[in-house]
């Protein structure tokens, strides 16, 4: 199993219709699945999701850490924002 760090979000990052999770136990994580990954936040460490496979954490997957308070992202779409956003058809 992977520890992954999360990174902190900046403005226009994220688009509009991403959630926002807010961990309201330190001590259990927001999201549970059957990846390789753990996912802590960039800040304190904190634990935030656990065994998540990359795919499911995208860009528009924000988790706000229940300790620090901190908004998260995870790192695996490496594309600017604008290039990000889906094209309507």
């Amino acid at each position: 199993m992977a520890t992954v760090t999360m990174k902190q979000v900046r403005p226009g990052e994220v688009p509009k219709d991403g959630g926002t999770a807010v961990q309201e136990d330190p001590g259990r994580p927001v999201f549970r699945g059957n990846g390789p990954n753990d996912y802590v936040c960039v800040e304190c460490g904190n634990v935030l999701a656990v065994s998540m496979h990359p795919d499911q954490m995208t860009f528009r997957v924000r988790v706000k850490c229940a300790v620090c308070r901190t908004i998260n992202v995870a790192e695996n779409d490496d594309r600017p924002p604008e290039q990000r956003r889906r094209r309507r058809i």
